[in-house]
C-alpha cells in the first residue's frame, strides 16, 4: 500500500464521524465569488473571522484566494472549513447544519419554607432554548416536569401568579437528566404598568369604537374597584372588580355613569384600587392605587370612509373629515366591471374585469391622517397592469366651535404601469385637494375641487370637480358622489356612484357595497364589495 493512500484511508477513518453528521457540497459554476447556501438558513457567515452577513450568502467582489468560513447559529453545531476561490468560477457551497446534541432537565417546583398553603402554585417554566413556555406538569401532589434543552449552560426561569419569578442556570449533557429543584417565595402585592386603548373617545361610536379598555398588572391574588371622577371632582361611576387570578387586569369603560346615562365631555379621572386578599398576607396591607386621565370627545367620531378618489371621503369625492389620533382603517376590495382605460397607442378602450385593491387609512395626529393603497388590475382581455398611491390629508376646520362647516387641504401622489390606473381614481399624478362640507347632524353635503397634474402625459393641470352626499348611522354609513374631470382638450370624464358601508357592533369589521357608472366618449359602470376593520 502506498504511503499517499495510506494517508487517504487514514482521512478517511478521520472525517468519517463528521460526514456522518454534515451533508456538504462544493460545486463550481459559471461566473465568479463566493455563495453559501444553508438549511435552516440565517446562519452567520464570518470570512477569515469577520462577520459578513447570514444565509443565503453571496459575494460577487471577494478576489481569488484561500478563506476561512466559520458558521454559527445558536442550536447548532459550527461549521469551520477552508475554500479557495479562483478568478474564472463562482463557488457554491451548500451545508447541512446539524443541531446540538440535546439533553434533559428534571424540574420540580415547591414551596418555599412558611409558604401559605392555601396560594395556588401553578407554575410556568421558561427556558433559554427556544423563548417557548413548557407548563410544569402536576405529578403525586408536586410540580414537576421533564423538558429538552440543548447541551451546556442553561437559564431556567419559573413564573407563578402570587410568587416571585426565580431563575436558576442549569448544566446539561447528553449523557445525563439534570436535576433541578426550584423553590418559590409569595409576591409582595404590587399594582402597576396601567395603560388605556383610548385616552379620548366618543361614547356615541358604536361597539368597541365607543368605549376604552384600562390594562394594569397585579402581583398576587387580590380585588379591588375602579372610580371615575369629573372635572369637579364628583364621582360620576364605581364598580367593584373581579378577583385577580392572573398578572394582567382589564377593565372597559363606555362612557356612561354608574346609572347608564352618557356623560358629558371633559376630562374624567380614572383610579383604580386595590388590596391583596387577606387570607395570604400577614397583618394589615393598605391598599394600592393608580390615576389614568381619560377625554370624552365627542367631535372624535370613527367612522369607515372609501379611499378611491386618493383621499378618504365618498367613493367619487373626498371629505374633510379625518380619524382621531391613533385611529385606522384596513381595506380589502374588489370591482367587476367594463371600464374606459386610456392607452398610448390608441385613444380610447373599454375594458372588463376585475381590479381590487388594499389599502390603509392612518391617523398619526390629531386632525391629520395618511393614506396609501395598493391595487392590481386583472383584465379579461390578457391586460394587467398595477399601481400605488399615497395621500395626506389635514383638517384646518373641524366643524367643533366653528359652526356646521368642515374643511381640510391634502396632496396625493399616484403611480401606474400601463393598465394600472384603478378605474375609480383621477388616475397617476399629482393632485392638490381641497374637500369641504357642510354638517347637518348626521348628514354631510361635500363638495371638493382639485387640481390634478398627469406629469409626462400632460403639463397642463386638470380640474377635478367632485360633489356628494354622506349620512352617518349608529352602525353604517351611505352616501352618493360625482366627480367631473376636465382637461380641457377632450370631453370630460364622469363619474357617479352610491355605496353604503356596515360596521355593526361589537366587532370593528367593516362590509363595503358599491355600484356606479363612469363614462367620457364611451359609457362603463361596475360593482363592487369589499372587507376591512376600522379602529
Amino acid at each position: 500500500m502506498t504511503v499517499a493512500r495510506t494517508i487517504f484511508l487514514f482521512q478517511l477513518l478521520f472525517l468519517f464521524p463528521f460526514m456522518l453528521t454534515a451533508l456538504e457540497t462544493f460545486e463550481e459554476k459559471e461566473g465568479r465569488g463566493l455563495e453559501i447556501k444553508t438549511n435552516p438558513s440565517n446562519v452567520k457567515v464570518f470570512i477569515n473571522g469577520i462577520d459578513s452577513g447570514e444565509t443565503p450568502y453571496s459575494n460577487n467582489s471577494l478576489p481569488p484566494g484561500q478563506y476561512n468560513i466559520r458558521l454559527s447559529r445558536e442550536g447548532y453545531n459550527e461549521q469551520n472549513f477552508w475554500v479557495t476561490l479562483f478568478s474564472n468560477s463562482r463557488l457554491v457551497v451548500t451545508i447541512d447544519m446539524n443541531q446540538e446534541p440535546e439533553g434533559s432537565a428534571h424540574v420540580s417546583v415547591f414551596r418555599s419554607a412558611g409558604s401559605p398553603s392555601s396560594l395556588p402554585l401553578n407554575p410556568q417554566i421558561y427556558s433559554n432554548t427556544n423563548d417557548e413556555e413548557i407548563t410544569a406538569v402536576s405529578q403525586l401532589n408536586s410540580n414537576t416536569t421533564l423538558i429538552n434543552l440543548h447541551t451546556g449552560l442553561n437559564s431556567i426561569k419559573v413564573r407563578a401568579f402570587g410568587w416571585e419569578d426565580e431563575t436558576v442556570t442549569v448544566s446539561v449533557s447528553s449523557q445525563s437528566t439534570a436535576v433541578v429543584d426550584i423553590y418559590m417565595k409569595p409576591a409582595a402585592f404590587r399594582l402597576q404598568n396601567i395603560s388605556q386603548s383610548r385616552r379620548r373617545f366618543n361614547p356615541s361610536n358604536p361597539g368597541s369604537l365607543g368605549i376604552t379598555e384600562y390594562r394594569f398588572e397585579v402581583s398576587a391574588p387580590g380585588s379591588g374597584f375602579i372610580s371615575i371622577t369629573d372635572s369637579d371632582g364628583s364621582e360620576v361611576f364605581r364598580r367593584r372588580l373581579d378577583q385577580f387570578s392572573t398578572w394582567v387586569q382589564n377593565v372597559t369603560w363606555d362612557g356612561r355613569d354608574s346609572l347608564g346615562e352618557i356623560l358629558p365631555e371633559g376630562i374624567y379621572t380614572v383610579l383604580i384600587e386595590a388590596s391583596p386578599l387577606p387570607q395570604y398576607t400577614q397583618g394589615t396591607v393598605e391598599p394600592l392605587s393608580l390615576t389614568i386621565e381619560t377625554e370624552i370627545n365627542y367631535s372624535a367620531n370613527i367612522f369607515p370612509l372609501s379611499l378611491d378618489s386618493g383621499l378618504s371621503g365618498l367613493t367619487f369625492s373626498p371629505l374633510p373629515h379625518t380619524l382621531p389620533a391613533g385611529s385606522y382603517q384596513v381595506k380589502a376590495g374588489i370591482l367587476y366591471g367594463s371600464f374606459y382605460i386610456k392607452r398610448e397607442d390608441v385613444k380610447e378602450e373599454n375594458v372588463s374585469g376585475m381590479p381590487f385593491n388594499i389599502s390603509m387609512r392612518i391617523a398619526p395626529l390629531k386632525q391629520f391622517e395618511m393614506i396609501t393603497v395598493f391595487n392590481i388590475n386583472p383584465y379579461f382581455e390578457d391586460k394587467i397592469g398595477w399601481g400605488v398611491s399615497g395621500s395626506a390629508k389635514y383638517n384646518i376646520i373641524n366643524g367643533s366651535g366653528s359652526g356646521p362647516l368642515m374643511f381640510a387641504a391634502g396632496v396625493s401622489y399616484y403611480w401606474a404601469s400601463e393598465f394600472g390606473e384603478y378605474p375609480l381614481s383621477p388616475g397617476r399624478g399629482v393632485g392638490i385637494h381641497t374637500p369641504l362640507s357642510l354638517e347637518l347632524s348626521s348628514v354631510s353635503i361635500a363638495f371638493c375641487p382639485a387640481v390634478f397634474w398627469r406629469g409626462p402625459e400632460g403639463l397642463t393641470p386638470e380640474l377635478l370637480l367632485s360633489a356628494g352626499l354622506l349620512y352617518r348611522g349608529s352602525w353604517l354609513t351611505w352616501g352618493i358622489s360625482t366627480r367631473f374631470e376636465f382637461d380641457f382638450t377632450e370631453n370630460p370624464r364622469i363619474f357617479a356612484g352610491a355605496e353604503l358601508h356596515l360596521f355593526p357592533p361589537p366587532s370593528n369589521l367593516v362590509f363595503s357595497l358599491h355600484a356606479g357608472i363612469l363614462t367620457q366618449n364611451n359609457i362603463g359602470g361596475y360593482g363592487g364589495l369589499a372587507i376591512g376593520f376600522v379602529f
